[in-house]
Formats: structure tokens, C-alpha cells, sequence
């Protein structure tokens, strides 16, 4: 049996259920998996293909960096596969230790860098010389694909994965919503039957540029729009947000919800609004249905090439007047919000889980029957 070895520094929630599903599809072929994280990130029932492992977190250079004990791990191992992050030591003690233990060594991740400047010219010089030699790429998009190929690694060596979430156990919750529930969710927020209402979905830190939606929401009901706006998360921005719910009725704090909680928000809205960095956020609104709206920025993730202006969402110039624009469309236009919505359901049966895993499995297998590749001029990037 071949096993694989995928080290990270955190366990996602919503990366639960990709792991547990590829370790049953990797099974079928004989190939065992382990998931390396933090003892303290673990949850008391462990799964399987869970590996607590020690680490250790610490400020360097003024950069928070990580180290994960995992050399027992990745000696059983013959494909290790680590994140794609700058901050991550445990990948430059396992590029010193691949030789001897006789792992293939494999980068998962963005290709570049998207919302981080982590980089000085030292550090990508360091890591063109040590990562030139990596086996393999596991891909988050076709996008990301393009930008390692374009730095001369091996097209044949890069598996596009197609990032994606549970788009099951979403549209089964998106399912259980009943009208008579967005209905009550309506009354409890005091909204009269002709008001609108869309959503913020995601962390509140600054990149997502709240204010621009709030200016933009501002200027709709200055113009007449019954609006009202839901934010969903939490995060650095959670105070000042307070602050303005308190003084305006028409703006409702959900806090850091998930499940069916979070999918009663998205039914009853009718639109994501995002001004800022997009990532994964974009498949949320494709599985409810629910279109997106985001400007034309640099620093989006690069789940933002599934989105499809006028087809499955709209990208609009960085301008408040424009962003007030689209929503004022989307709520007011039945024909392109159907449009829309419509594209929202195409992508979603799309960028389902399931593609993922099988795209993942199937890399897995490509990179464990290809020969380690000999170090060359192709550079993998980090974040």
C-alpha cells in the first residue's frame, strides 16, 4: 500500500469533509491517507486519517512562522504533500530530509501570491533555489496552474485540483430551507414586504472592504431603495460594525454562522455582496443560488475565475456609484437576476467537492508513479 502524507498547519472546518472523502477514494487504490496538523487543532472524536502532531508557533523577522514535528509521519510516507506558504519551516525541513527518507515532495497551494506580501528578493531567490526540485503541484485553479507552468515547471507534473467545499452537504442544507422560514427570518428583522434584503458573506477584516458596501448600501436607500443589509462573520471589524447596527435598523449583525443558520441568511437574500478579496465565497453563493457581487480588484483568491460576469455574478469597477449600480440591478431586474441565478445552479454542479476529490486522487496518482524530478531552472513559488 502507498501512502500519502498532506501536512497542515490548521484543520479547516469546511476541510473536513474533502479529506474524509479522498481518503475513501484514494483507498479504492490502494493508497493510505494521513493528515498532519496541530495536537491543538484536533477535536476529541479523531477521524481515521487525522495525525496530531507537535508544533511549534513563533514570530521571526517580525513574521509568524510555523514548525510541525512530522518526521515520523514522512518517513512512512511516499508522497508528502505541504502547503504552498513562505511561513510553513516544517517544508524547508522536509526538502532537506526527502532524500533520505525517499519521499516524494509535492507544493499545494495558489502559485503566487494573492493577498500577502511575504516575499523580499532574498527569500525568492532562496526559494527558487530550493523549491526548483519539487516532484509535484497540486493546483487550486486552471489560473493557478498557467502561472507554475509559466515559471517553467512541467505542464505533466501540475494536477489542477478545482478548489472547492462541501457543495453536497450545502445544497442539502440549502434544501431543508422553507419559505415560511425565510418568512419569519423577514418579520424578526422588521423588514415591510417590499424591503430587500442581500448579504455580506465571510471574515470582517479590512481586504473585504466593508465601508465600500455600507457607502454603497447608503446611497441606495438615500435614493429610495427599502434595504437591508446582513452580515454574515466575524472578525477585526465586528466592533465598528457594531457600532453602525446600533444606529441603523436597516444593518443586522448575524455573527460567524454556519450550517443551517447561514443557509436561512442566503435563501432569504438576494445577493452576496463582497466589495473585497473573494475566495472561496464564490461557490458558497453558486450552491444557494444566491449571485454574487464584487469589484474589479487585485488580491482576489483565485477561486474568482469561476465567476462569470453576467453569467454567474457580477464584477464591477472599483467605484461605489458602481457597486450601488449592480445591486440596484439584481434586485430591481427579475430577468438578469434569473439569468443569473441560473448560471449560479450550472456552476455549482461544476465545482462540486466530488470534482475535487476525484481531481486530487487522480494527482496523487500521477505524482506517485512519476520518478522524482531532477532540479532544473523551474521555480515554485511560494506565498
Amino acid at each position: 500500500m502507498s501512502r500519502v502524507l498532506i501536512v497542515k498547519s490548521n484543520l479547516e472546518p469546511f476541510r473536513v469533509p474533502f479529506y474524509a472523502r479522498l481518503q475513501e477514494r484514494l483507498a479504492r487504490e490502494g493508497v493510505e491517507l494521513e493528515v498532519a496538523v496541530p495536537r491543538a487543532c484536533c477535536p476529541p472524536q479523531r477521524p481515521p486519517w487525522l495525525a496530531p502532531v507537535w508544533t511549534a508557533r513563533f514570530s521571526l523577522a517580525g513574521k509568524k512562522v510555523c514548525w510541525q514535528a512530522v518526521s515520523a509521519q514522512a518517513r512512512r510516507a511516499d508522497l508528502v504533500i505541504v502547503q504552498q506558504v513562505a511561513r510553513e519551516l516544517t517544508n524547508y525541513t522536509l526538502l532537506v530530509f526527502r532524500r533520505q527518507a525517499g519521499f516524494k515532495l509535492a507544493l499545494w497551494g495558489h502559485g503566487t501570491e494573492f493577498q500577502r506580501s511575504w516575499t523580499t528578493p532574498l527569500a525568492q531567490w532562496v526559494k527558487w533555489r530550493l523549491f526548483s526540485g519539487i516532484d509535484y503541484w497540486f493546483a487550486y485553479t486552471p489560473g493557478v496552474a498557467e502561472i507554475v507552468a509559466q515559471t517553467g515547471y512541467p505542464r505533466e507534473r501540475i494536477c489542477t485540483v478545482f478548489n472547492s467545499l462541501d457543495t453536497d452537504g450545502e445544497q442539502q442544507l440549502r434544501r431543508q430551507v422553507t419559505a415560511e422560514q425565510s418568512a419569519a427570518l423577514r418579520r424578526r428583522l422588521g423588514m415591510s414586504s417590499a424591503a430587500r434584503l442581500i448579504c455580506y458573506c465571510g471574515s470582517l477584516y479590512k481586504a473585504k472592504r466593508l465601508d465600500m458596501l455600507l457607502a454603497a448600501c447608503q446611497l441606495l436607500r438615500a435614493s429610495g431603495v427599502d434595504l437591508h443589509v446582513a452580515i454574515l462573520g466575524g472578525g477585526a471589524e465586528k466592533r465598528s460594525l457594531e457600532k453602525l447596527a446600533s444606529r441603523d435598523p436597516w444593518l443586522h449583525l448575524a455573527g460567524a454562522i454556519h450550517g443551517r443558520a447561514k443557509a436561512l441568511w442566503l435563501n432569504a437574500s438576494q445577493c452576496v455582496v463582497i466589495p473585497g478579496v473573494v475566495g472561496l465565497a464564490v461557490v458558497d453563493a453558486f450552491v444557494h443560488e444566491c449571485p454574487l457581487i464584487t469589484t474589479d480588484i487585485a488580491g482576489h483568491g483565485p477561486e474568482i475565475e469561476y465567476l462569470v460576469d453576467h453569467v454567474n455574478g457580477l464584477k464591477v469597477s472599483n467605484e461605489v456609484s458602481s457597486l450601488a449600480t449592480a445591486i440596484r440591478s439584481v434586485l430591481e431586474d427579475a430577468t438578469l437576476r434569473e439569468r443569473l441565478r441560473r448560471g449560479c445552479r450550472e456552476a455549482a454542479a461544476q465545482f462540486t467537492l466530488a470534482n475535487m476529490v476525484e481531481h486530487f486522487a487522480a494527482g496523487v496518482a500521477a505524482a506517485l508513479r512519476l520518478p522524482r524530478l531532477a532540479a532544473s531552472g523551474a521555480m515554485a513559488t511560494l506565498q
